[in-house]
């Protein structure tokens, strides 16, 4: 499922009609060799490759149209290093000219937001270790020795899902930025049982969604971070322009790389 809206989604102010100030932005971080081999990751410890720098690099400076309050990440390599690239260049763009002003943004880790622990799937080819439709019941039938089981990993991702917004509601409290944006960068299976979470959707639909990676969601919350989360997109790329997945090589007559 791919929601996209033709201008960048983190610019305006404004959700169906109502301003809002608190806001979840949620990234699938940037490829690695296993995603692009479309196997389960290796590890818990696989970097990005070249094209995932690239994605994150690209990711961070549409951020830019924010100002990032508080980055969350999951402890994978990759996740963390994409988090890493967002908080630099965030602070980076306050340092620029004359009028220099440093900003630290924080960066946390979550281990609620760590991938499923796949354990004997490590490195499997997708297609080959799980079933397509509800790969779900067919984990459970097949897989006993996994890491955790489906039920522990919707447990842990709700759990995530409620210190996201809890960490959002303390920075309304603290009350020094007029615009409260929390960026949570993590795996895709991760992300969509958040985006489950905010509407309130029960496990099944967690495969009703595809994030690609170096993809944002954006998630407001015009009633404030007590009220229900409102998915303004879903799974934007436009601003990764040909570094998109496939990657769009360009032609003899384009100028442009």
């Amino acid at each position: 499922m791919t929601l996209q809206i033709p201008n960048s989604p983190v610019t305006t102010g404004h959700s169906g009609g109502r301003k809002t100030k608190d806001r979840v932005v949620l990234v699938c971080h940037g490829t690695t060799a296993s995603i692009a081999e479309e196997r389960l990751p290796a590890s818990m410890d696989e970097p990005m490759n070249m094209l995932g720098m690239i994605q994150s690099q690209k990711t961070a400076e549409l951020l830019l149209d924010l100002s990032v309050s508080l980055i969350l990440c999951s402890p994978q390599l990759a996740a963390t290093s994409t988090a890493a690239t967002i908080g630099q260049v965030q602070e980076a763009a306050d340092c620029l000219g004359a009028d220099c002003a440093p900003r630290y943004v924080e960066i946390k880790q979550m281990q609620e937001l760590g991938d499923m622990s796949w354990e004997a799937l490590l490195g499997q080819r997708q297609k080959q270790a799980i079933q397509q439709g509800r790969w779900q019941d067919y984990l459970h039938q097949y897989f006993k020795n996994l890491g955790e089981t489906l039920s522990t990993f919707w447990s842990r991702t709700e759990e995530a899902w409620n210190v996201v917004t809890e960490h959002l509601g303390n920075l309304q409290k603290d009350g020094s930025n007029p615009e409260r944006n929390v960026v949570v960068v993590g795996p895709e299976m991760v992300l969509n049982a958040i985006i489950c979470h905010c509407l309130g959707l029960e496990k099944p639909f967690i495969s009703s969604f595809h994030l690609d990676t170096g993809s944002i969601s954006v998630i407001d919350f015009p009633e404030g971070p007590n009220g229900r989360g409102v998915i303004r997109c879903l799974n934007y790329t436009a601003h990764l322009g040909r570094w998109s997945v496939p990657v769009t090589r360009p032609s003899m007559n384009d100028e442009e790389f």
